[in-house]
């Protein structure tokens, strides 16, 4: 059953937002990282994971699958953004909040 949990034993299902669907947004000063989205997605993100060697993130879902978040993290927001412990995950419509959730961020 432990070996089910394992790296190598997650399935990889494509990306999770098109470059367009989505916008990063982080605060200097709070380090407060957000990702506004219009996509509607499922709360069943667990974490994100941060890889500094590709500059990717890594969505890891509750039952295990891994998706691409669908942009690599630019070079302006990237030394801010490993400094979050969390993300904000937020769905937006008209340039209004309309739902969201914190994940924690893990840096590979």
């Amino acid at each position: 059953m432990k070996d089910a949990f394992s790296p190598e034993n997650l399935q990889s299902s494509g990306t999770l937002f098109d470059p367009k669907e989505f916008d990063i947004y982080v605060n200097k000063i709070t380090k407060e990282t957000y990702i506004f989205h219009t996509k509607e997605i499922k709360q069943d993100i667990v974490r994100l994971e941060y890889n500094p060697k590709n500059h990717r993130v890594t969505v890891i879902k509750n039952d295990g699958t891994q998706m691409d978040l669908g942009a690599k993290i630019q070079w302006l927001v990237r030394p801010h953004f490993v400094k979050s412990r969390e993300i904000g995950i937020v769905q937006t419509k008209d340039g209004a909040a309309m739902d969201g959730f914190m994940v924690p961020l893990v840096i590979k």
